[in-house]
């Protein structure tokens, strides 16, 4: 059921064809990372429906329009280019990919249009660094914050001291294997071994092999989920013992229907938002809620579905502070003005010209039962 409306989600989110208030999306429908596209896409689309079950914002309605870039940065670029132009796009939200993102930076068509985008799936500082565009606000704590909470754990409490990495093949690869490089340096370490594998093939074996052969106390994956998940199970059939931990673009649920929950069991994950389960918070309560009205199988969302709503909400909550007329330059100075937002234990803080909303960090593991501990 999950499969099937994340699908006609994304595709097609309810179009509202004489809306004034279009919100543009581009996110990878198809291919390798096809899945958490989807559930951005989802997520935002979950929380635009109760908008607009409720009368819109000031009467009108929220226009969805999600554009497939099949995680190919070009076809970022030119997507967004057709949600600015064509579609009339007043804000954007709740996009993939470093690699896709960067490329979008250096075509400054952000910039030259005015027009925030809420919501990156990276963590990669080639987004954060001075001198990124100031048109884009993460709602997520950067790889650099997730590996240093992994470091701290294994070389910090854990004592372990040979920790090796495989890592993607592009920008989001290189972003996670400098911040480890980093992390590591800081405690005179160095890297006990390191492979790599093709962004578009996915394909991890030969990475299994070596890394397996290399024997280290653990291994970073900065990876994607089914790369994630067939690492997973290739370098355990080929002997290796070591602990493994992966970042947050890797969505447990997939690993575990990609290999099995005893194949998947043991996986650490570092994660940047709250668990979609912890009903303590009413963040994830209301968010439950709004995900229960849509998915009526009981099925709960995933974390990239609840980040998808996230970056909705906070759009929203611009469209309502830009005033009854909404412009581009309203939007965007009422989320520049967005200080210590809570949403229901979940904090949000864009001031004092900060463009990285959120710093929170937690690791998890996936259980014998295919559930997270934390």
């Amino acid at each position: 059921m999950l499969r099937k409306f994340l699908l006609g989600a994304a595709l097609a989110l309810s179009p509202l064809a004489h809306a004034d208030i279009v919100i543009g999306q581009s996110v990878p429908i198809t291919g390798l990372v096809g899945s958490t596209g989807k559930a951005l896409a989802l997520g935002a689309s979950l929380y635009f429906s109760r908008v607009n079950a409720n009368g819109g914002i000031n009467g009108e309605p929220i226009n969805h329009v999600v554009r497939d870039d099949g995680y190919d940065p070009k076809r970022t670029v030119a997507n967004t280019r057709e949600l600015i132009d064509k579609e009339g796009a007043l804000a954007l939200v709740s996009y993939y990919g470093t690699a896709t993102t960067v490329e979008l930076e250096k075509s400054k068509l952000l910039d030259n249009a005015g027009i925030p985008l809420v919501g990156v799936h990276s963590g990669a500082d080639a987004l954060r660094s001075p001198g990124s565009s100031l048109f884009v606000f993460h709602t997520r704590a950067s790889y650099r914050q997730e590996i240093g909470h992994i470091v701290n754990l294994l070389a910090g409490n854990l004592g372990v001291t040979r920790i090796a990495v495989i890592a993607q093949q592009d920008g989001f690869g290189q972003a996670g294997y400098g911040a480890l490089k980093d992390a590591l340096a800081k405690r005179n370490l160095t890297l006990a071994g390191e492979a790599w594998y093709d962004r578009k093939s996915g394909d991890t074996t030969k990475a299994a092999a070596e890394l397996a052969k290399a024997n280290p106390e653990a291994v970073v994956l900065i990876t994607v989920s089914k790369p994630a998940a067939s690492f997973v199970k290739q370098f355990r059939a080929a002997g290796g013992t070591a602990q493994l931990y992966g970042l947050s673009p890797i969505q447990f649920e997939e690993v575990i229907q990609t290999v099995g929950k005893k194949e998947a069991h043991g996986l650490g994950i570092s994660e940047v938002l709250p668990y979609p389960r912890n009903e303590q918070l009413r963040f994830v309560r209301e968010f439950q809620q709004d995900a229960a009205a849509v998915l009526r199988d009981g099925t709960t969302p995933s974390y990239a579905v609840m980040e998808g709503y996230l970056s909705a909400r906070l759009v929203v909550e611009a469209l309502k502070r830009a005033g009854k007329n909404p412009t581009r330059s309203a939007v965007y100075n009422a989320l520049s003005s967005l200080k210590r937002y809570d949403l229901g234990g979940f904090i949000v803080d864009f001031g004092d010209k900060k463009r990285t909303g959120s710093n929170f960090v937690e690791l998890t593991m996936i259980s014998p039962t295919g559930t997270l501990t934390r």
